[in-house]
């Protein structure tokens, strides 16, 4: 109980810090996607950030007296939480990013791009692929203990940028904008052996055509690609886990070296 009052005592002393740090850890939870659903209630992310907070605030280690500053330079304080909470949660983000352009970009060429459904965790409309490859993606981050990897890098990040230390400078800018560029890249490498063998399928389909021109490839086409591509989903299962466990593991590892970026 004691305890208690004297953790009440430190936030009302510092409640500016107390803020920053619920800012900070704020963004990350409900920003995430394994987090960013409708499935798990905002009340309950709102708690979960708050304990959370509760644990990390008395080890930041920072004073600041809310009636020595004014608005702009608190909004700035908060603003900088906020963005540094996004960068830690983008970094994560580029794996499901990746992930969704992968399945779209099968879709497109193997007729599922006709189909789409609504996700019934982010009410976003996707296609077959890429929702199998988000569910395949967040059940292997929490089979991996993703969930603690992400609290250890934020509760990490406290050491690494204290409150109220944050600089955007231009190399740190530079690595965000090629981070977007990864999406692609890690996009295009799941998706490669299904799309190469789309497309011998596009090209024995062709010369079937024009060898027996009284068969109708059209109508044999469309199905012989959908079983290609579950053929294939299948196939490459064993190689598209490790895959994105390493993805998920250097993730966190890039969490330290990208926020030294920013270090005031």
């Amino acid at each position: 109980m004691t305890g208690s009052f004297q953790f009440l005592n430190l936030v009302s002393a510092n409640i500016l810090p107390f803020i920053m740090v619920v800012t900070r850890l704020g963004t990350i939870i409900f920003t995430i996607p394994p987090f960013r659903n409708n499935n798990i209630a905002p009340s309950v992310k709102a708690m979960f950030t708050l304990a959370f907070s509760m644990l990390i605030f008395p080890v930041v280690g920072i004073e600041l007296d809310l009636m020595d500053l004014n608005y702009l330079e608190i909004f700035m304080f908060l603003a900088s939480e906020f963005l540094l909470g996004l960068v830690i949660s983008f970094i994560v983000t580029i794996i499901f990013a990746a992930v969704q352009l992968a399945g779209r970009i099968v879709d497109l060429n193997s007729g599922f791009g006709f189909s789409n459904i609504v996700d019934p965790v982010t009410q976003d409309t996707v296609t077959i692929t890429s929702q199998y490859y988000t569910v395949l993606s967040t059940t292997l981050f929490f089979v991996m203990g993703g969930h603690r990897l992400l609290i250890q890098a934020a509760a990490d990040s406290y050491r690494l940028i204290s409150l109220g230390s944050y600089i955007f400078s231009a190399e740190a800018f530079q690595v965000l904008a090629r981070s977007f560029g990864d999406i692609f890249i890690i996009g295009f490498k799941i998706s490669a052996p299904i799309m190469a063998a789309l497309f011998l399928t596009e090209v024995a389909l062709a010369i079937l055509s024009r060898a027996i021109p009284q068969i109708r490839v059209f109508i044999i086409g469309f199905p012989l690609k959908i079983s290609v591509t579950f053929l294939i989903l299948a196939l490459t299962l064993i190689n598209t886990v490790p895959y994105l466990q390493g993805l998920f593991e250097d993730s966190f590892v890039n969490v330290k070296s990208f926020l030294l970026l920013f270090k005031a």
